[in-house]
């Protein structure tokens, strides 16, 4: 049984330094027959751990049943990271934020009694238990530390992002999930992500980040001496969000500064993210501080490898440093990084002056340890380097000329054991890596590299062509490469591969390398480990087998001993489909959502009144709500959905009315002109996203609240009003970036108002730019943060007669109130309640004894009817061949369902949907995700049109089905199916 433990520079694993460089594959989103794929693209890329997230709602979707199988099989991934050679980093939360609707928390959650998320109640820390230790038996004998041969867990981190500064919430709630994790056998080192914020004892705190990490990671050294240094989340990008500009990945040559800051900062890091994917079926969330923020489907945005297994423009770059970091971890791991030098700063603020405009003059950064040293040079970010070289004052005093060429940064090594007799003195080219006796480097075409060995001094020349110098010298051989060269160089263990654009598995194990051909190169170079050099043919790979996956029984309860896997049975032959029409769509047919639109539907039954979609068995997707109510006059009435969430279609007497909610094309409330008499609103309202981090974690979704007629409340602009500062944590726990010292501006901006009416009054807050408390007669009543708080009913019992004083409290500081009075002004608004539409007849609800149909008082009651329908697919008769449609932005959803023939390519398959607006994708009645390509006016959004289908989702013979559920009726006469090129 192996031990794990750690201090200021790195891991150790029996006393010797690892050094960690991984990068984040979601399982969760990635299909099963993938897995081995990006892990070991991962591999390829120079990377020695994976990092995955597990989330709790995926693998307990229902209350008490966990589900470890098929796509949810932790486990077999874990073995899969193990398979390779790889550490793997866990990251079951409980919480875990990732863009995953409700952060990776089960709705059911929410419905439990006296239920608060993400702090130490009793009802939540009981389900946390569950949850953790059924993780735990899946990968309890796959840790580092398990007894025999272990496994490749080497790190579980414990929640994420809890950044609350009140210290006793964080010990009772952080400090119990810890207790867990151990008492169910998880003895690895925990880790967290809360930014220094909070920590417990015996965790290692991770940083979360991109920009300024040299300065970052001296300072975390400064502050947690003893624990390494680890960037757990070094962001790539951003995920997309449905009708947002998308911010652009970074460039190639500053990604792979920036990764330099970190190992020079003597820190490890993992990427985020590493593979893409996809948010599967409704598993995406919204942004937590940005009201309209949901989450895309596709989750490739900065991903090294997109969501095909294809590299990415910075892949090439960025795995040049994660391959020297990996090949020479025992230098890293052992570089002395408590004394840092005063050095000038690589990455200055932008607002630092610069000597020119179109260029910056280099900056090193010197780290030295007992198995070596490193100096980086960092030039310019866009490779705009002037002068192109620089010069290096050695300790002997000798100088060592570094050329820059067009590179964003060069390492050069110093004093580091190449094998058991020689030593690399110096290098003024960057390390790539080192395998038995081979030395690869790099550096600009056509410049001089210098190296030494063991005291014996080397020039060579840089290629400028296609073959890189490989000389020998002091019994290594020596290959150097130009920066273009070292991207078609790929490591496989001990086997250097020379002008090829990949290393292809042709085996079910993963096991065996066939190089994939490069496009400019007609032969490929092999080098062992041993220095033989061969040129070969390049010649495409053989097909792929499926590779077996034994079915290895649960572990042990107790977790004592390895649970050992079945013998698995013979691969599957390549899938072969019998030749026909392929990827061709031209037999559609349709089925209308009509009678449950119109609200005539037989499956519609009775319910006591407004109910949110968890409530009613609909924790995802959508639910189709209907009322029956009577206006007790002629008009056009302003009507607010004080309840409800995210997005409403409204059909009101037949007639299409409008989508209210969140998202492009919807809008905040809507005017209905109503008849004296009865009418009937069909509400069509859809589950979006669950908020995944902020204040509304949480939240409830569907139709939760009766509808009001409302008008503006007569209080005016706010004026700025002094009153005692607020500290927020005294009241309100737990509140993001918070500390407990924190209060709030003594000026608040204040609405004073008279209430006569009997109805409450609403408060409508959008997003704004700084967060506080919302307080009523001087009354704290609710925090915010930057997503505002939507829709917030003040009951009439809560008002005053007379004068009301309505305020926000807003954190920041003195200034704070009168610098945003505007933005407050903008995203405030104020409504009286006139008339509740929807309060239902005594007579239409569920019997109120006792038993069963048992329901709760009211309150007061009026004439409506409520009742709900599931929303589901209809049965297969109630489809009509053809694509006919009543035309775009005007019509009732409908269901589409057509039949293809995919290909025999092992890639996915591109389903482009021009001419769609928004809705579900389904492929052989397995749901593929949302789409949302237009607005219900077929406005292009421009943020995703094209989605993969993943092979796993196609049947083995015969043809498969698509079927789509489109919210405004477009017709799919423009939607394709492709293979990728």
């Amino acid at each position: 049984m192996a031990s794990i433990t750690y201090d200021g520079q790195s891991f150790m694993i029996d006393g010797r330094r690892i050094w960690v460089v991984s990068g984040s594959v979601p399982f969760a989103r990635i299909p099963r027959d993938q897995w081995a794929a990006r892990i070991r693209a991962a591999k390829l890329a120079g990377l020695n751990a994976v990092e995955t997230h597990v989330i709790w709602s995926r693998h307990e979707a229902r209350q008490g049943q966990f589900n470890f199988t098929g796509e949810n099989d932790l486990r077999h991934f874990v073995q899969l990271v193990q398979q390779a050679g790889m550490y793997c980093i866990l990251r079951p939360g409980p919480y875990v934020g990732a863009a995953w609707d409700m952060g990776g928390l089960p709705s059911w959650l929410l419905a439990l009694p006296d239920i608060r998320l993400r702090v130490a109640g009793p009802a939540f820390l009981e389900a946390c238990s569950r949850y953790i230790t059924a993780v735990a038996q899946q990968v309890r004998d796959l840790q580092v530390t398990s007894p025999g041969e272990g496994g490749p867990v080497l790190l579980v981190q414990n929640e994420s992002g809890w950044t609350c500064g009140h210290d006793e919430a964080a010990h009772a709630y952080l400090g119990e999930l810890n207790r867990y994790y151990r008492e169910a056998g998880l003895t690895v080192p925990t880790i967290n992500a809360n930014q220094l914020w909070q920590g417990i004892e015996g965790q290692i705190d991770c940083w979360t980040g991109y920009g300024d990490l040299l300065a970052t990671l001296r300072q975390l050294a400064e502050v947690r001496p003893d624990q390494p240094r680890i960037v757990i989340d070094f962001k790539l990008g951003e995920p997309l969000q449905w009708g947002r500009s998308a911010s652009a990945p970074p460039e190639p040559g500053q990604v792979v500064r920036r990764l330099a800051e970190v190992v020079a900062a003597g820190g490890q890091f993992n990427l985020t993210p590493f593979a893409g994917g996809a948010n599967p079926g409704f598993a995406a969330g919204r942004e937590g501080l940005v009201p309209d923020g949901f989450y895309a489907t596709t989750t490739e945005h900065g991903a090294l490898i997109d969501a095909l297994g294809r590299p990415t423009p910075a892949h090439a770059t960025t795995r040049r440093l994660c391959m020297f970091a990996s090949r020479f971890a025992r230098v890293l791991a052992n570089l002395e990084t408590r004394r840092h030098q005063v050095v000038q700063h690589p990455s200055p603020e932008p607002s630092a002056p610069k000597a020119k405009a179109s260029a910056s003059l280099p900056s090193v950064v010197y780290a030295t340890g007992i198995h070596g040293s490193v100096a980086f040079v960092f030039a310019d970010e866009a490779g705009r380097n002037e002068p192109d070289s620089t010069t290096l004052l050695l300790p002997d005093g000798t100088t060592l000329p570094v050329p820059l060429g067009d590179l964003s940064v060069v390492w050069c090594l110093f004093d580091a054991r190449l094998t058991g007799r020689t030593n690399l003195d110096y290098c003024n080219l960057s390390a790539f890596a080192v395998l038995g006796r081979v030395f690869v480097c790099f550096g600009p075409a056509g410049t001089r590299g210098v190296l030494s060995i063991n005291g014996s001094r080397l020039e060579v020349d840089v290629p400028t062509g296609l073959t890189p110098a490989i000389v020998e010298h002091e019994g290594i051989v020596v290959v150097v490469c130009s920066s273009e060269q070292i991207d078609a160089a790929y490591v496989d263990d001990d086997t250097l591969y020379l002008g090829v654009s990949g290393l292809a598995s042709v085996d079910a194990a993963g096991a065996s390398s066939h190089p994939i051909p490069h496009g400019t190169y007609k032969t490929y170079t092999r080098v062992t480990g041993t220095g033989a050099v061969t040129t070969h043919k390049a010649s495409p790979p053989p097909p792929v087998e499926r590779a077996p996956e034994p079915a290895a029984p649960a572990p042990k309860a107790k977790g004592k001993g390895k649970a050992s896997a079945k013998k698995g049975t013979a691969p599957e032959p390549v899938r072969k489909i019998d030749p026909g029409p392929r990827l061709v769509l031209n037999h559609w047919s349709g089925a209308s959502a009509k009678e449950y639109a119109d609200g005539v539907s037989a499956r519609f039954a009775s319910i006591a009144g407004p109910a949110d979609l968890d409530s009613l068995g609909a924790p995802v997707g959508y639910g189709w709500y209907r009322i029956k109510f009577r206006s007790s006059s002629p008009g056009k009435r302003r009507i607010l959905f004080p309840g409800a969430a995210d997005r409403l279609h409204l059909t009101l007497d037949g007639e299409i009315v409008g989508v209210v909610g969140h998202g492009p094309g919807a809008v905040p409330d809507v005017s209905l002109s109503l008849k004296k008499g009865e009418h009937t609103l069909v509400v069509l309202a859809e589950n979006l996203g669950r908020f995944s981090g902020g204040l509304r974690l949480g939240s409830r979704v569907g139709l939760y609240d009766h509808l009001w007629a409302v008008s503006p409340l007569k209080a005016g602009a706010p004026k700025l009003v002094t009153g005692e500062p607020i500290e927020p944590l005294g009241s309100f726990v737990p509140l993001w970036n918070v500390h407990r010292s924190d209060a709030t501006d003594p000026m608040r901006p204040t609405w004073t108002f008279q209430h006569r009416s009997k109805g409450p009054v609403f408060v409508r807050m959008g997003p704004m730019p700084v967060r506080g408390v919302l307080v009523l007669n001087d009354v704290p009543l609710k925090p915010f943060d930057e997503a505002g708080l939507g829709v917030y009913t003040i009951p009439a019992e809560s008002l005053s007669r007379g004068n009301n004083s309505l305020q926000l409290a807003l954190l920041g500081g003195h200034g704070v109130a009168e610098a945003n009075l505007k933005h407050v002004t903008e995203a405030v608004e104020l409504f009286d309640g006139d008339e509740c539409l929807t309060l239902p007849d005594p007579k239409s609800l569920p019997s109120r004894g006792k038993g069963k149909g048992a329901v709760k008082d009211i309150g007061p009651t009026g004439t409506a009817e409520w009742a709900f329908a599931k929303w589901e697919p209809p049965t297969r008769d109630a489809y009509e061949p053809g694509t006919k449609s009543p035309g775009k932005g005007s019509h009732q959803p409908k269901w589409w369902r057509c039949p293809f023939n995919p290909d025999d390519s092992a890639l996915p398959l591109l389903l482009d949907l021009t001419g769609m607006t928004k809705g579900q994708i389904y492929v052989n009645g397995q749901h593929l995700g949302r789409y949302f390509v237009a607005d219900p006016n077929g406005k292009t959004l421009g943020t995703q049109s094209v989605y993969h289908i993943p092979r796993s989702m196609l049947g083995r013979t015969g043809p498969s089905e698509l079927m789509l559920f489109e919210e405004h009726g477009a017709a799919p006469t423009k939607v394709k199916i492709s293979a990728p090129e």
